[in-house]
């Protein structure tokens, strides 16, 4: 019963940091103004010669795509009076790539959920624990989350390309996300320092996500009386 308790404690612990960084992967792929920051920040209309109003377009574009919502990611552009496919081959088959991990984050996102909602139940019903327990996870969890996340952002301070090559290694299974800058839009959209930029951000906001729930988890241990976490 101890080993199968402590298993149950840990799947919920390890939970936590998945839950909470697919959760802020999920915001971020969703949020339009991360991408308007970056179309600002890198004067991507001067990059590109598309306007502002066009680039706002294709960012709303790209997230219904990701999200299912249209079939193709293909978006017609106007440049120089102009009009003009934004995407070669390349590029699509590489959006198509990226919406598949982002289904994917999705998917792991409920599964986790739903995991740490059984851990709950077993602990609750199963081994005829209280609210402490699961709260001593989240505190846990959210250590881990600390921990982990602090390190990704040192590693991307410090040497963000070769995070940013072993993240693709890793997440594609062919090369179509080498792009060239003078010729594919997609880079051009979206350079390296914008995932720069986002990756400091995702790694921010995850940190202090675990904060809020480790700090909450903590106070509510200690202010009933419980002294070892």
């Amino acid at each position: 019963m101890k080993i199968a308790r402590g298993i149950v404690f840990w799947l919920f612990v390890f939970c936590l940091p998945v839950l909470i960084v697919t959760s802020v992967m999920r915001w971020a792929v969703n949020e339009i103004r991360l991408y308007e920051y970056g179309f600002e920040k890198y004067r991507i209309d001067e990059v590109t010669g598309i306007d502002v109003l066009q680039l706002k377009k294709v960012a709303q574009h790209l997230i219904d795509y990701f999200n299912l919502k249209v079939d193709s990611v293909q978006v017609l552009v106007t440049k120089q009076g102009q009009q003009f496919v934004l995407f070669n081959e390349r590029e699509i088959v590489h959006l198509e790539d990226v919406r598949n991990l982002v289904q994917l984050d999705y998917h792991v996102q409920l599964v986790v959920l739903a995991l740490m909602f059984a851990c709950i139940l077993v602990f609750w019903l199963g081994f005829r624990e209280g609210w402490r327990v699961p709260a001593r996870g989240l505190f846990w969890g959210s250590v881990v989350t600390l921990g982990l996340m602090s390190f990704l952002a040192l590693w991307a301070i410090i040497g963000f390309e070769r995070l940013f090559i072993l993240f693709h290694l890793v997440s594609f299974s062919n090369e179509y996300w080498i792009l060239d800058p003078t010729r594919d839009y997609l880079i051009m959209l979206f350079p390296g320092g914008f995932f720069y930029d986002a990756a400091l951000l995702i790694f921010g906001v995850v940190m202090l996500k675990a904060l809020v729930v480790g700090g909450a988890s903590f106070a509510a241990l200690k202010l009933t009386g419980v002294s070892k976490l």
